[in-house]
């Protein structure tokens, strides 16, 4: 008896608090970027340049935070600035998730400022990507190859890469092998 009444007050407790909602200091914000504006195809002549990468590009606009996800594995990716001179860069902010050992401990976390010049690749942990000038901050290339394979990418909107949650994200774009084109 005494363990049903028990139940009973948890119970009411926690819709207590549910009604009650997020109280002043909280909210619930969404992000959402139309991500099918930010991508285009490759052009050939950047193919020469670059070497094999998949068919589409993503443009890097400030307030846009890219996410890459492969299984658990999960990192984002926020430029910061392009700096133009002798060779041009972007400096960028990136946070990496690494998957949860053995499903019951969480995974480690990194974060970091890096920057990467013109044409160079940008690693983040196993996510292999490269960045090339044009447009205000530029565009993010995907080499073909196993550290790209089964990689997701998303975009949305955002300060920090603490507001980009990979799991409240509904639209992913898989890139698969190339030879594996079509429906």
């Amino acid at each position: 008896m005494k363990s049903r009444l028990a139940i009973l007050a948890l119970f009411f407790a926690i819709s207590v608090i549910a009604r009650q909602g997020l109280g002043d200091g909280g909210g619930e914000s969404r992000a959402q970027v139309r991500l099918v504006r930010l991508l285009e195809e490759v052009p050939d002549s950047e193919r020469a340049s670059l070497g094999s990468v998949h068919d589409l590009r993503l443009r890097l606009e400030h307030g846009n935070i890219l996410l890459l996800r492969r299984g658990g594995e999960f990192a984002a990716m926020l430029p910061i600035e392009r700096v133009e001179g002798a060779t041009d860069s972007l400096r960028y902010f990136y946070y990496l998730q690494h998957p949860p050992f053995l499903w019951l401990f969480p995974g480690g976390k990194d974060k970091g400022i890096a920057t990467v010049a013109e044409g160079g690749a940008i690693p983040i942990d196993a996510f292999h990507l490269m960045w090339k000038r044009g447009g205000e901050l530029g565009w993010i290339y995907f080499p073909v190859g196993v550290a790209n394979q089964s990689v997701r990418f998303s975009v949305v909107s955002g300060r920090t890469v603490d507001e980009a949650d990979p799991m409240d994200t509904k639209y992913w774009i898989e890139l698969g092998p190339t030879d594996a084109s079509g429906f």
